[in-house]
């Protein structure tokens, strides 16, 4: 290699052992680093050189900065700290993901940090006792469906549930599905495909760690516009604030009436929807969503403390499914 080339290999050298080997807490001193170019590159250097190539990339825009005789730090990383252990928590949190995919991307996540940093974020994470996925083709899932949306065309996918076998959970294929795809949500710690079953007019939710064989196919999609209100574009935001436990559902404006302790739990989930004062402790919040079971079950969670105001329907289904609630809680031994 001649040494025009070998400059610019040290130079990155010498960025990647700043990256990996210093931070606020750890300075790294221009002796050390010539050591650690020996040592993990076999590339002999002085500290001169050192210091000449850690001014050149301060003078590209890398945050470098020299603690009096200690040396110096990488100050400025792609993600911070805080933000390595919000990622490996949503990570960890997502049991569509596998146990050995977790561990694998958590692991990449400490390779933007320093080694000192990296040992304190693993020290402070725990893998054990979560419910995990046992899909392991979830992520080639995920992958492909996007690809889909960008290309406009339908997916056909394999979709599984689970059986009693034996004493043993197990899964079994369903169905064969092909789908219109239009967007991929998160939801409950859950990763839905929101899309059109070709034998319906509306949209339909699959959950991704159920499906298996997913490919794309050369027919288009069906145009949202026909099985949904939006035009130009799916707003997938928009629409997993409206659905429930991604339940479909017709949409419609409801109206509740809520104790102002439940104020929290309903603004996280209406966000910006009409909020109103009430009388009596209580506000008003008026909102579009889906009439749907995902619906229902979520406002039994509210308890006494909420009421719908509107629409009847909505009224009449929360009161069917509280008294069938209450029936399952007899002494009875069948379920109806």
């Amino acid at each position: 290699m001649d040494s025009k080339n070998s400059s610019k290999l040290k130079l990155l050298c010498v960025l990647e052992l700043l990256k990996k080997y210093s931070d606020e807490e750890h300075p790294v001193t221009a002796q050390t680093l010539c050591e650690l170019l020996k040592t993990h590159y076999d590339i002999a250097a002085e500290r001169k050189s050192v210091y000449s190539d850690i001014e050149c990339l301060a003078a590209s825009g890398v945050n470098i900065v020299k603690v009096s005789r200690k040396g110096f730090f990488l100050a400025e990383r792609t993600f911070e700290l805080a933000e390595i252990r919000l990622l490996q928590d949503a990570v960890l949190a997502a049991g569509f993901v596998t146990d050995r995919r977790s561990r694998e991307i958590c692991e990449k996540l400490c390779g933007e940090l320093s080694v000192y940093q990296a040992q304190r974020v693993r020290l402070q994470t725990h893998f054990e006792g979560r419910p995990k996925s046992e899909n392991e083709h979830f992520i080639y899932s995920v992958d492909t469906i996007q690809r889909a949306i960008a290309e406009g065309r339908r997916v056909e996918f394999s979709y599984y549930k689970r059986r009693i076998n034996g004493g043993m959970v197990t899964r079994e294929l369903v169905r064969t599905h092909v789908v219109s795809p239009y967007a991929l949500i998160w939801d409950r710690d859950k990763y839905y495909l929101v899309g059109n079953y070709d034998k319906y007019g509306d949209l339909s939710h699959y959950r991704i760690d159920r499906m298996g064989s997913v490919r794309i196919l050369d027919e288009r999609s069906r145009p949202f516009e026909e099985v949904c209100g939006y035009s130009g574009s799916f707003d997938p935001a928009d629409y997993a604030r409206k659905a429930f436990g991604m339940y479909s559902g017709e949409q419609a404006q409801i109206e509740l009436l809520c104790s102002l302790d439940l104020l929290e739990r309903v603004a996280d989930k209406f966000g910006s929807a009409a909020f109103y004062e009430s009388e009596g402790g209580c506000f008003r919040v008026k909102a579009e969503a889906l009439l749907s079971e995902g619906l229902v079950e979520w406002l039994l969670t509210l308890g006494a403390s909420c009421r719908v105001v509107e629409p009847e329907d909505l009224r009449r289904r929360l009161r069917e499914r509280a008294r069938a609630v209450l029936m399952a809680q007899s002494d009875k031994e069948t379920l109806t």
